[in-house]
């Protein structure tokens, strides 16, 4: 995916002062040598022929493993007057506001994308840096930026076009004949993973564009389908019995689950009320008691994929059930290391604690042990 690096960048100046060329120099917090920026193609109108310098006053350091320091490729969208809503006081909590909605502000926001030869794309996204333009020494017509879009368009197709023959596998992992094992469905499960990161990556970009959905569409390779709606209420619908009502009545106190389901849930629940009861659960994604409750949730939700089918008494593939369950345990371990985190805030552990550290231990036990009545058929 996409290597966003705007909370780190100290400071930076990006210079398009050749037609063609866009070179410059970023610093992070933590490396010892700038970014080198060498990009063919143009910034937008508002940065042709222009030197931009920008600084940021709340760097942070970060992981930079993998990043080359020398980023050659070619241009994306590069602006400084990308026009995005700004909150006039984010530290407000949204509650206090008439309905739930924050003012806000259309702003400019510094956008900087490109796509190296060893990293792909490339991102600083922010309305926080304070930055410069100089003077222009040429200037970009607006047939010419219409272009140099289309250019940018492509290079972000051909990346997502990349990024999809690196999951997609060699072989379908479906056999000719037969049921997938566990290894096939896993390796199934995290193609669709990254697809649908593909499709937040592309939303992610193009959500304002009024073109967004055939844009979407090209990149991930999809045919749009025209729907025709009825333009006129139809009338025979009325007169139609209902008994479809009437069968979903009569099925909607049935809901069956399994008894791992029902035991995560019921835990997710306690999480939740010893964790509200003593307003330990705030708005900062940082906070472990939110991580906890997020990844008991994350697991419910898990467990349900893996398991809605056996308890309503369904014979679904093995290899499925233990693929999944496998995604389950990785939150059930996220969410023990969690909770050991935000324990040890405290000077001792309450028992309420304890007692949820010794069901998620439970859970866990049960899960291990499922997967291997799945394994063994």
């Amino acid at each position: 995916m996409a290597w966003r690096i705007h909370h780190y960048v100290i400071k930076g100046e990006i210079q398009n002062q050749t037609p063609g060329r866009v070179t410059g120099l970023i610093w992070l917090k933590g490396l010892n040598k700038p970014l080198e920026l060498k990009l063919k193609g143009n910034c937008y109108r508002d940065l042709a022929g222009a030197t931009l310098s920008f600084e940021n006053p709340f760097a942070e350091e970060g992981d930079y493993t993998g990043l080359d320091i020398h980023q050659d490729g070619v241009v994306g969208d590069i602006t400084a007057s990308k026009k995005v809503k700004i909150l006039v006081d984010p530290d407000d909590a949204i509650a206090d506001f008439p309905k739930g909605h924050p003012p806000y502000t259309w702003g400019n926001c510094l956008y900087l994308e490109w796509f190296s030869q060893s990293n792909g794309r490339v991102l600083i996204e922010t309305t926080d840096y304070k930055w410069n333009i100089s003077l222009p020494k040429w200037s970009l017509s607006e047939d010419d930026e219409v272009e140099q879009r289309l250019k940018n368009q492509q290079a972000m197709f051909e990346f997502m076009d990349q990024l999809t023959q690196a999951i997609e596998p060699d072989e379908d992992p479906l056999p000719a004949t037969g049921e997938m094992n566990e290894f096939q469905w896993e390796a199934f499960l995290q193609k669709s993973d990254a697809r649908s990161d593909l499709l937040m990556e592309l939303f992610e970009k193009y959500g304002d564009d009024p073109k967004c959905e055939e844009l979407v569409a090209e990149a991930m390779g999809w045919e749009i389908e025209s729907i025709e709606y009825p333009d006129e209420h139809d009338e025979d619908l009325d007169d139609e019995p209902p008994f479809l009502d009437e069968e979903a009545d009569e099925n909607e106190d049935y809901l069956p689950n399994h008894p791992l389901i029902s035991a995560m849930m019921d835990l997710t629940s306690r999480i939740f009320f010893e964790t509200e009861s003593r307003k330990l659960l705030n708005d900062e994604n940082i906070n472990p008691w939110n991580q906890l409750l997020w990844h008991s949730q994350l697991t419910v939700s898990k467990l349900i994929a893996s398991l809605e089918e056996v308890a309503e008494g369904i014979d679904p593939e093995p290899g499925f059930v233990v693929a999944t369950l496998k995604r389950a345990l990785h939150l059930i371990h996220l969410a023990i290391a969690t909770l050991e985190a935000a324990s040890s805030l405290q000077e001792s552990k309450d028992e309420w604690q304890l007692e949820i550290r010794k069901e998620l231990f439970h859970i866990r036990e049960t899960i291990l042990d499922l997967m291997q009545v799945y394994r063994q058929n």
